[in-house]
């Protein structure tokens, strides 16, 4: 786990460099408001982030979800039903007990796979499962998997990308993309203050970060 005032110390130290190399003047407002701006947006630089990585580049802010933490449920239309966590992003690896293979993507409700679970003949199995996104009667986001295995379908994994929470810091990501996620909030900050040339800097610095391209270490 990377702690909220690590992820903000790499900010500022970027801050520091870039101040040093462009003479701009971001630097010359009160240190405690700079980190009040920081922490405001990581959020956004971590939803960055994750919209942005490559496939294969890794996971940024990956939680675990235990069964006790969510609700599975068959639906009686061969499927189970889990509730998705409160802060849920996306997929990352989910697994029922007698699938073969987790699914690692959540499709669509209006996708073509998602329509395909409504034939018998083209519905998932174990050896290819399928999770779907759909809401709940309580209007709350669930997830729709096929097939549902038994009246009380268990997981045996459910691992989730989730939005940042400045009390839990950054989980599961690696050097490279809580890199991405520092050069993202820098371009945030600088776009904040009216600063574009340097926003324009980070921000293809963190693009590179995120599709697994080194760049000169700040």
């Amino acid at each position: 786990m990377i702690a909220t005032a690590e992820i903000a110390s790499k900010v500022r130290r970027l801050l520091n460099e870039a101040e040093s190399d462009e003479q701009l003047s971001l630097l010359s407002e009160d240190t405690r408001s700079i980190d009040e701006h920081i922490i405001a947006l990581l959020p956004q630089a971590v939803a960055m982030t994750q919209r942005n990585k490559g496939e294969g580049c890794g996971c940024v802010n990956a939680r675990s979800a235990g069964v006790e933490l969510s609700s599975v449920a068959d639906s009686g239309k061969e499927c189970a039903v889990v509730s998705l966590p409160h802060d849920f992003v996306s997929l990352v690896s989910l697994q029922l007990e007698g699938w073969q293979r987790p699914c690692t993507r959540l499709y669509s409700a209006g996708s073509a796979v998602a329509a395909a679970q409504n034939n018998p003949l083209t519905r998932a199995g174990v050896c290819r499962p399928v999770a779907v996104e759909s809401v709940g009667n309580d209007g709350a986001r669930v997830a729709l998997l096929y097939p549902s295995q038994g009246d009380a379908p268990r997981f045996m994994h459910f691992v989730y990308e989730a939005e940042f929470n400045a009390d839990e810091g950054l989980d599961g990501c690696s050097n490279q993309l809580a890199d991405a996620v520092a050069y993202n909030c820098a371009a945030l900050l600088y776009s904040v203050f009216e600063r574009p040339d340097a926003a324009n800097m980070f921000l293809s610095l963190a693009m590179a970060l995120c599709n697994g391209n080194n760049i000169e270490r700040r």
